[in-house]
């Protein structure tokens, strides 16, 4: 008797749409109308969100030095605490900014994030370029 009444106002709804075969026509057409915009409203937001990535590689500059190996000719031990020896070497996997993601040959445990301005110290990683200070006169 619990669901007696869900079922009586289902009925009334059936009948009240002409009956059985008219309800189930508009409920076919119904899911497929919302099929339909939930597929339109997909397909926009892949097309934002792949624009969206697409504008984000453009705005960071290409990182020079990816994909090339270096070799530390002084050993250190940067702020995170990643141990270099003399003679290790490193590939450089990405990089954005002064965040330098690198892969050490000799390490098993890869790949770390470590600062250019540091690579550069201990290897023959290129420098960042020098920023001249604004004339504030």
């Amino acid at each position: 008797m619990g669901n007696l009444g869900a079922y009586q106002d289902i009925t009334k709804l059936i009948k009240t749409l002409g009956g059985p075969a008219k309800a189930g026509t508009l409920l076919i057409g119904g899911t497929l109308a919302a099929g339909g915009l939930i597929t339109v409203g997909a397909q926009k937001a892949a097309k934002a969100i792949m624009k969206a990535i697409e504008n984000s590689r453009h705005q960071r500059p290409p990182c020079p030095t990816l994909g090339r190996s270096f070799t530390v000719h002084t050993a250190g031990t940067d702020e995170q605490g990643l141990e270099f020896r003399e003679e290790d070497t490193y590939t450089v996997l990405e990089c954005d900014g002064d965040a330098i993601l690198v892969e050490i040959t000799s390490n098993s445990d890869n790949p770390h994030f470590v600062s250019g301005v540091f690579l550069s110290s201990i290897s023959d990683y290129p420098a960042p370029p020098e920023i001249p200070e604004p004339d504030l006169e």
